[in-house]
């Protein structure tokens, strides 16, 4: 049976949930719990007390990757409330049905098992958002591959300065998405480039504030060896010697 959503959208679940049922007795009242699904993975047995550790190999890993609390629902007053708790919270909606508030052990099992049907979706639509991130990213490399492949080895230096600078900035100003974002695409355009012209190392020197200008000196080496200057090369050699 799928889910009911009152607000969000199996489509798209926000991975927490205020899960609510009516009493079978009293329509007006609303009872409730909280439906979380954990974004990392966690290995419960780091955070167990000694004394239980012999027992650890009872322990499924995947109990721990949702929980809902409290275990049974509690009361939580009208549907306005709810509605209003939810908005403020940004959290998803479920209508679970009608229980009987007498019966908690009946009513873990209801939460429980929507609790699964929760996780399930959402590990589904997080690995339908991965897959297609992952089409688009290879997609954008195999533009920027073929645009390397046909530029000529002046237009990839000057494109390599280019990222090299962004890269620089983005290491300054601790923006981690520019930073990768140009780390690939920099690896990408290092595949133009004979291993020992060292561009990982150009990378490498770029990403750390305080080797920037080692950075410099490997790029100016790279400079000279595609051009063949290599009394150059030897010179910012000895350079990157004496700074490293």
């Amino acid at each position: 049976m799928d889910l009911i959503f009152e607000r969000g959208s199996n489509n798209s679940p926000k991975g927490h949930a205020l899960l609510y049922f009516m009493n079978q007795d009293d329509n007006s009242e609303i009872w409730a719990t909280y439906l979380i699904t954990l974004p990392i993975d966690v290995d419960i047995t780091k955070y167990m007390p000694p004394f239980l550790m012999n027992n650890n190999n009872q322990i499924n890993p995947s109990e721990f990757k949702s929980f809902a609390f409290p275990p049974s629902p509690e009361l939580i007053g009208n549907f306005d409330t709810l509605i209003t708790l939810a908005d403020q919270r940004d959290d998803d909606l479920i209508d679970g049905g009608t229980i009987d508030v007498k019966d908690s052990a009946n009513n873990m099992m209801k939460v429980n098992e929507i609790l699964s049907q929760y996780l399930s979706i959402y590990n589904s639509k997080i690995t339908d958002t991965t897959n297609v991130l992952e089409e688009t990213n290879s997609k954008d490399d195999d533009v920027y591959n073929l645009m390397y492949e046909f530029m000529s080895a002046d237009d990839r230096m000057s494109e390599l300065q280019k990222l090299l600078s962004k890269l620089l900035y983005a290491t300054e100003n601790s923006e981690t998405d520019l930073a990768l974002e140009c780390e690939r695409d920099i690896e990408s355009l290092s595949k133009y480039y004979p291993e020992n012209h060292k561009i990982n190392k150009i990378i490498e020197y770029t990403k750390n504030k305080q080797t920037s200008e080692i950075a410099e000196l490997y790029y100016k080496r790279c400079f000279y060896l595609v051009k063949e200057n290599y009394e150059k090369v030897q010179e910012y050699e000895k350079l990157i010697d004496e700074k490293e």
